[in-house]
C-alpha cells in the first residue's frame, strides 16, 4: 500500500537486529535536540534496504510509526498496522455493550473512526499527462497513531484515552509548501475526522483540485483538554512543548526550502504560542483564528520576537471564545499583527467551512505565500455582534475576583459533571446541585457578591441597550442629539427593568451566601475546637503516663535505699560486734552503696527523661493548640465577617 516490500516482514530475528541498531543510533544521541536525533534515526534508515525497513515497521509498528526521521512512507505503513490491531480489539470490546450501556455511544464512534482510518480517500487532481481532472482512490496516511495516549476524558462514556494521531495529505517529503494544523479542546481520536476534514478542504484549490506542491499536517499530538480544565494552560504548557518537538524532528523529512505555516484554532493558539516560547523559530506563517488568548505575557506579535515570521489574526463574528479572553489578550486587537477577512464564517467553528474568506486566505497564505490578495478586516466588536464588548467586559469583571489557581481546581471539579451532562448520563435538573455545591466550596458568591455581579449586569445591559436604540434612531435619520436622549432614556430603563426582574435572584443567592457562610462559621470552629481538644487530652494523657513513670521510678529508688541502706547499718553493727569482720562488711557496704549510686543515676535519668518527654510534649501540643486556636480565631473573625457582610445584604444594607 506504500511502495514497502513483504519479503521480510515476518522475519522477526532480523528485525529484532535492526531494532537494537536503531535503539544503539537513538541512545548515542540521547542528549540531542530533536532535530539532531531523528536526523540519527533518518541516517540509519537510509543504510537500510526497502525490505528491512519493512520488516522494522512490522515488527514493533507503534515505535516505528511514532518515530520522528523514520521516512514518512514506513511511518505510515506502521501506524496502517498499529491502527488495523486497535480497531480489531476496540470493535471487540464495542460488540460485548449493549446500547443502553452508557460507553456505546462514544466506542462505536470511535470503532467507525478507526474504520475510517482503514478505508481509502478520495483525491482529485490533475493528471499531468491528459491534462484534465482525475478521482483516484489512495489510502490515508497518518504520520502519528497512539490510541494509548493522554487522559481518558470521561471513563464512563468510554474507557479509551483520547489518543493522538497526526494525519498528512500530500506529498509531505517533497512539498514547497506545509503547513501544520492544530486544534483547541474537546479532540479526541473518536471525532478527529471532523478536525482532519479541515486539512482535506485546505489542500483544495479551485474545483476540489488538491495542489500538487502542498502538503497539510492535521496534528493531534497533544492531550486536549475538556470543557472543565480548558480554563487551565497547564496542558497548553506541555502541548507546546510536544508542538514544537514534532516540528523540529520532522524538519529532517521536509524539503530544505519548504515554506511551512501553522494554523491554530481555540485552544490551539495557546499551545502555539507556548511552543513559540519554548524555542519553535523554523516557521515562516502563524495563523490565529478564534483564539482565547495566547498567554498572560503575550500583549503583541513583538513578545515573540520573530522578525522572519509573519503573524495572522482572524476573528469571525459571533465567536464567544474570543470574545472573553480566557488565557490573555486577543490576538485579533494587537496593532502589529496582519487581522484577516473572515466574510462567511460566523461564530467559532467555521473558519475552514468551503466558500469562507477565512479559508481562502489561508489558502492563500499556503499556496506560495500569494499575500498579495490577502483580504482584511478591521471591525470592532460591535460591528461584529452587539454585545460582544458587554461579554467581554462580564468576563474581566469576573478575572479581576476570582484568582487564576481558584478558577483552573474549580474547573477541574465541574468537568465530570459536564461530562455527564454533555454525553447524555444527567439532566440540567441532576447537575443543579453539585454545580451549586462546587461553586460554594470555591466560595463564589464571597468572591462575586450577587449584588455586585447583578449591578455589573445591570450597567452592561443598560450599555447594551443604548448601543442598540442609538444606531436604530440614526438609521431612521434622526439627529444625533435626538439619537442620544433616546438611547439614554432606553439605557435608564433596562437598568431598572433589570434591576427588577433580579432582585428576587440577588436576594435568593444572598440567602444561600448567609447559609453557606453561616455553616462554614460553626464548621470552622466545630474542626478547630474538636483539634484543640484532641491535642489537649493528648497533653493530659503523657503527662499522666509520665508523672506516673516518675512515681515509679521514686518509689524503686526508695525500695533500694531502704534496702541496702539496711544492709550497711546491719554491716556496721556486725562489725562493732565481730570487729574481725570489719574487712567483709566494709566490702560489703562498699557494694550496697555502689548499688544505691547507680539506681540513683539510672532512676533520676529515668524520670529526667519522662519529665523532659512530658514537659515537649506539652510544649508541643501546647503550640499546636495555640496555633489552632489563633487559626480557628482568625477564620472565624474572617467568615464572621462575611457572615454579617451577607447578613446586612441580605437585609437590604
Amino acid at each position: 500500500m506504500f511502495g514497502l516490500p513483504s519479503s521480510m516482514a515476518g522475519d522477526k530475528d532480523a528485525a529484532k537486529k535492526l531494532e537494537d541498531g536503531l535503539k544503539a543510533a537513538l541512545a548515542a544521541h540521547k542528549d540531542g535536540t530533536p532535530q539532531e536525533q531523528a536526523k540519527a534515526v533518518k541516517d540509519y534508515f537510509a543504510s537500510l534496504s526497502p525490505e528491512q525497513q519493512a520488516a522494522l515497521a512490522a515488527t514493533d509498528p507503534s515505535f516505528v510509526g511514532n518515530l520522528d526521521g523514520v521516512p514518512v512512507n514506513v511511518r505510515f505503513a506502521a501506524n496502517r498496522i498499529s491502527i488495523q490491531k486497535e480497531f480489531d480489539a476496540e470493535n471487540a470490546y464495542f460488540k460485548g455493550l449493549a446500547p443502553n450501556d452508557p460507553a456505546y455511544q462514544r466506542t462505536k464512534d470511535r470503532v467507525e473512526t478507526l474504520r475510517s482510518f482503514l478505508n481509502p480517500r478520495i483525491k482529485k487532481f490533475i493528471d499531468p499527462k491528459t491534462n484534465r481532472p482525475v478521482e483516484v482512490e489512495v489510502p490515508r496516511q497518518f504520520l502519528v497513531f497512539d490510541a494509548k495516549f493522554g487522559s481518558t476524558a470521561d471513563p464512563k462514556a468510554s474507557p479509551f484515552a483520547d489518543g493522538r494521531v497526526a494525519e498528512v495529505v500530500g506529498d509531505l517529503e517533497n512539498a514547497k509548501n506545509v503547513a501544520f494544523r492544530v486544534p483547541g479542546i474537546t479532540n479526541r481520536l473518536d471525532n478527529f475526522n471532523s478536525f482532519s476534514d479541515g486539512g482535506f478542504d485546505l489542500t483544495k484549490g479551485k474545483d476540489g483540485i488538491e495542489q500538487p506542491d502542498t502538503a497539510v499536517v492535521s496534528w493531534l499530538g497533544y492531550d486536549t483538554p475538556e470543557i472543565g480544565d480548558s480554563v487551565d494552560p497547564a496542558k497548553a504548557v506541555v502541548g507546546g512543548n510536544q508542538l514544537n518537538a514534532f516540528r523540529q524532528g520532522i524538519s529532517v523529512n521536509l524539503q530544505q526550502d519548504a515554506k511551512t505555516s501553522i494554523f491554530a484554532h481555540s485552544y490551539g493558539t495557546l499551545v502555539t504560542s507556548k511552543a513559540l516560547q519554548s524555542g519553535l523559530t523554523n516557521i515562516d506563517n502563524v495563523t490565529f483564528m478564534g483564539s482565547p488568548g495566547l498567554g498572560p505575557n503575550i500583549h503583541s506579535v513583538a513578545d515573540f520576537h520573530m522578525p522572519n515570521t509573519k503573524f495572522f489574526a482572524m476573528r469571525a463574528p459571533g465567536d464567544p471564545v474570543e470574545y472573553t479572553q480566557g488565557h490573555g489578550d486577543d490576538p485579533a486587537d494587537f496593532k502589529d499583527i496582519i487581522r484577516l477577512g473572515t466574510t462567511g464564517a460566523h461564530g467559532h467553528s467555521e473558519y475552514y467551512k468551503p466558500g469562507n474568506e477565512s479559508l481562502t486566505n489561508m489558502q492563500r497564505i499556503l499556496f506560495g505565500g500569494d499575500h498579495k490578495a490577502l483580504t482584511f478586516t478591521h471591525t470592532t466588536l460591535d460591528e461584529e455582534q452587539l454585545g460582544a464588548a458587554e461579554v467581554r467586559e462580564l468576563v474581566k469583571f469576573l478575572h479581576e475576583r476570582v484568582d487564576p489557581e481558584v478558577v483552573n481546581r474549580m474547573g477541574a471539579d465541574l468537568d465530570p459533571i459536564v461530562q455527564g451532562l454533555l454525553n447524555g448520563r444527567s439532566s440540567m435538573k441532576d447537575v443543579a446541585l453539585p454545580i451549586h455545591s462546587v461553586l460554594n466550596k470555591y466560595n463564589m458568591l464571597d468572591r462575586v457578591k450577587p449584588q455586585e455581579l447583578f449591578g455589573e449586569v445591570s450597567k452592561l445591559a443598560g450599555n447594551l441597550a443604548y448601543k442598540k436604540v442609538y444606531a436604530a434612531a440614526k438609521d431612521k435619520g434622526a439627529p444625533d442629539f435626538v439619537a442620544k436622549i433616546a438611547a439614554n432614556s432606553a439605557a435608564a430603563a433596562t437598568r431598572g427593568a433589570v434591576g427588577g426582574v433580579t432582585w428576587p435572584v440577588v436576594k435568593l443567592l444572598e440567602f444561600d451566601r448567609l447559609q453557606n457562610n453561616t455553616r462554614q462559621l460553626i464548621g470552622g470552629l466545630w474542626s478547630g475546637g474538636k483539634k484543640m481538644w484532641a491535642d489537649g487530652q493528648e497533653i493530659t494523657a503523657e503527662v499522666q503516663k509520665d508523672g506516673g513513670r516518675i512515681l515509679s521510678d521514686g518509689s524503686q529508688f526508695a525500695g533500694t535505699l531502704f534496702k541496702d541502706g539496711g544492709n550497711i547499718a546491719l554491716d556496721a553493727g556486725d562489725t562493732f560486734i565481730h570487729p574481725g569482720h570489719v574487712i567483709d562488711n566494709a566490702g560489703d557496704a562498699l557494694k550496697s552503696m555502689d548499688h544505691i549510686k547507680s539506681e540513683f543515676n539510672a532512676k533520676t535519668s529515668d524520670a529526667a527523661h519522662a519529665f523532659l518527654n512530658a514537659t515537649n510534649t506539652t510544649i508541643a501540643k501546647g503550640g499546636d493548640m495555640l496555633h489552632t486556636g489563633l487559626s480557628t480565631g482568625n477564620k472565624a473573625l474572617h467568615k464572621g465577617k462575611d457572615v454579617l457582610d451577607s447578613a446586612l445584604n441580605f437585609a437590604g444594607f
